[in-house]
C-alpha cells in the first residue's frame, strides 16, 4: 500500500465515501423537517371535541358545506419559507392536480447548484415517476394520472418548477417540503 497510485486511490474513496456521508445526512434533515411538519399539521387539526361540532338538521343540507371547503382547498398559494429564519424562498400556486413553484424575486437558484437535479428532480420526483409507473404495469392507476415535472429557467436562474399530477395530499406535502429543503441547501451552497 506503499505505491502513490494505492494512497490516491485511498485518497478518492475516502472523498466518495465523504460525499456519501454528507448526502445521508443531508437526507435525513430532510426527513426531521418533514416529520417535524407532519406534527404540526397534527396537532393543527388534531380532534375536535363532538360539542364544537355542528350538527346538521338533514343530509342535504350537510352537503353544500362539503362543497364550498373543497371550493375553498381546490385553488391556494402557499409559501415556503426556510425554517431557520422564515425566509421566503418562493410560492406554490396549489391547484387541482398542478402545482406551480416560483422562487421569489429576489432569490436567485440555479439549476446547476446541487442538489436540485441529484436530489429534487433526480430522487424525488423521478422517484414519484417510477412509482406511478409501477402501478400503471400493474393495472392500478391510468396513464394520464402519471407524475409529470419540468422546470423554467432564464439565464440559468430557475423561474419556476411545474408538477402535475401530484395526485393526492400527502404526495403534494412531500413536493413542498422537499423542495423548500432543496431551495435552502441551494441557497447555501451559493452563498
Amino acid at each position: 500500500m506503499s505505491s502513490q497510485d494505492d494512497v490516491r486511490k485511498l485518497a478518492e474513496l475516502r472523498q466518495r465515501l465523504q460525499e456519501k456521508i454528507n448526502g445521508l445526512e443531508e437526507e435525513i434533515d430532510l426527513l426531521k423537517q418533514a416529520l417535524s411538519l407532519v406534527d404540526e399539521e397534527l396537532k393543527k387539526g388534531s380532534f375536535v371535541k363532538a360539542t364544537a361540532v355542528p350538527m346538521a338538521a338533514s343530509p342535504a343540507e350537510a352537503r353544500p358545506q362539503v362543497e364550498e371547503v373543497k371550493a375553498t382547498v381546490e385553488s391556494e398559494t402557499r409559501p415556503l419559507r426556510r425554517q431557520k429564519d422564515g425566509y421566503l424562498i418562493a410560492n406554490a400556486y396549489v391547484e387541482p392536480g398542478v402545482v406551480t413553484i416560483v422562487p421569489v424575486s429576489d432569490v436567485v437558484l440555479r439549476s446547476t447548484t446541487p442538489p436540485f437535479k441529484s436530489y429534487l428532480m433526480g430522487k424525488v420526483l423521478a422517484g414519484m415517476r417510477a412509482r406511478d409507473e409501477e402501478l400503471l404495469a400493474q393495472g392500478k392507476t391510468s396513464k394520464d394520472r402519471l407524475i409529470t415535472f419540468e422546470y423554467e429557467e432564464d439565464a440559468g436562474k430557475i423561474t419556476k418548477l411545474v408538477v402535475r399530477n401530484y395526485n393526492d395530499r400527502v404526495r403534494l406535502n412531500e413536493i413542498l417540503n422537499t423542495t423548500t429543503w432543496t431551495f435552502t441547501k441551494m441557497l447555501e451552497k451559493q452563498q
